[in-house]
C-alpha cells in the first residue's frame, strides 16, 4: 500500500460496505498497525473477524496472530490454532508453517508430530523460507525426519537466499563441516558472515561470530578477500537511495 493511508481507509471503507473481504482486512491492517488511524488491536481484530468469515485466508492469518500474542482479544491458544488451520487449508503459507509448530509443540491443538511435519514440509516446498529453514534443519541432524543432509541442504539453501538468518548460518556450518555439501571453507565463511549480519545479538551470532574467527584463522588472506566479493553480491548493503514506501497490508 503506497501513499496516503486516509485516502485508502475512504477507498476500503466504502468497498467494506459492498462485503470486499480484502477491503475489511486491509482496514483491520490499519488499525493493527496504527496507520493514519490511532493503532487499536481490538478494532482490527472486529475488523479482521468480519473478513475471516468470508473466508479470506490473511484475515484468518491475522486473527490467529491476534489470538496467540492475545492483542485486542484474550489470549487463546485454541482460536489461534483453529484460525490458522482455516487459513492454512486456503493455501497461506505463514499459517501452514505456524500450524505445524502448534502442532509441533501442542499448543492449542493435541501434539502430533506427524501433522507438524505435514504442515511445515508443505509451507517449505510452497516456498516459505521458515518452514524451508526447519526442514533442513531436521533433515541435516535427523531430528523428526530421516537423516538426508544433501536434502536438508538443498533446503537450508533455498531458505539463506531467501534471506533467512538461522539458514545462512546453517549453511555455514554444512559447509564448514561437509555435511550436506563438500566442505569449503570460502563458502563457510561467505555464510557464516552473511549469518553474523542479519542475526540478532544472541546464541546464533556467538555461533556465527566463532565460526568466523576460526575460518579467518586458518584461510588464506586471498581466499578472504575473494569471499567478501561474493558476500557483497548476495548480502549487498541499501544505498540509501530507495524511495521510502508504506507497508502492504497482509
Amino acid at each position: 500500500m503506497h501513499g496516503d493511508y486516509a485516502t485508502a481507509m475512504q477507498e476500503w471503507w466504502k468497498k467494506a460496505k459492498t462485503g470486499d473481504a480484502e477491503a475489511i482486512n486491509n482496514i483491520g491492517v490499519l488499525y493493527n498497525k496504527g496507520l493514519g488511524v490511532d493503532r487499536d488491536p481490538a478494532k482490527a481484530a472486529e475488523w479482521y473477524q468480519r473478513a475471516a468469515d468470508f473466508g479470506y485466508p490473511n484475515a484468518q492469518f491475522n486473527l490467529a496472530n491476534l489470538f496467540y500474542a492475545g492483542e485486542g482479544v484474550a489470549k487463546d491458544a485454541k482460536q489461534a490454532a483453529y484460525w490458522y488451520q482455516q487459513a492454512a487449508e486456503r493455501g497461506h503459507l505463514g499459517a501452514q508453517y505456524y500450524l505445524g509448530l502448534m502442532y509441533e509443540d501442542g499448543e492449542g491443538v493435541p501434539q502430533d508430530q506427524m501433522m507438524a511435519l505435514k504442515w511445515i514440509v508443505k509451507a517449505a516446498d510452497a516456498g516459505n523460507a521458515a518452514a524451508q529453514y526447519e526442514v533442513g534443519r531436521m533433515l541435516v541432524t535427523g531430528d523428526g525426519l530421516q537423516p538426508d543432509a544433501r536434502k536438508g541442504a538443498e533446503y537450508a539453501l533455498k531458505s539463506a537466499q531467501a534471506g533467512n538468518s538461522k539458514a545462512a548460518l546453517l549453511m555455514a556450518q554444512i559447509y564448514e563441516a561437509g555435511n550436506g555439501a563438500d566442505k569449503n571453507d570460502i563458502e563457510a565463511y561467505v555464510w557464516a558472515r552473511i549469518a553474523l549480519e542479519r542475526l540478532k545479538p544472541g546464541q546464533d551470532s556467538k555461533k556465527a561470530s566463532a565460526l568466523v574467527d576460526d575460518l579467518e584463522g586458518r584461510m588464506e588472506p586471498g581466499a578472504i578477500k575473494a569471499a567478501e566479493r561474493v558476500i557483497a553480491i548476495r548480502n549487498p548493503k541499501p544505498d540509501g537511495t530507495a524511495p521510502a514506501q508504506s507497508p502492504a497490508p497482509q
